[in-house]
């Protein structure tokens, strides 16, 4: 377990926003209902917001260099 968890590590926002990305796609371009996801008109917000995650994580581990 401890294995698993020392691999995300590094990259456990960048996953949140992949699957955040994920989610929005296959509910709002692929039409299928994703359970307990409420994806509103303004699903442009939603992506924006996800890739603003992994653009800040970014960012901080880019200045702690």
């Amino acid at each position: 377990m401890n294995a698993v968890l020392q691999f995300g590590a590094g990259y456990r926002t960048y996953i949140i926003a992949a699957v955040l990305v994920l989610v929005v796609v296959v509910e709002k371009g692929l039409g299928i209902d994703v359970p307990g996801v409420d994806v509103g008109s303004d699903w442009l917000t939603q992506i924006l917001a996800a890739l603003g995650l992994g653009t800040l994580r970014a960012g901080i581990t880019g200045a702690s260099k």
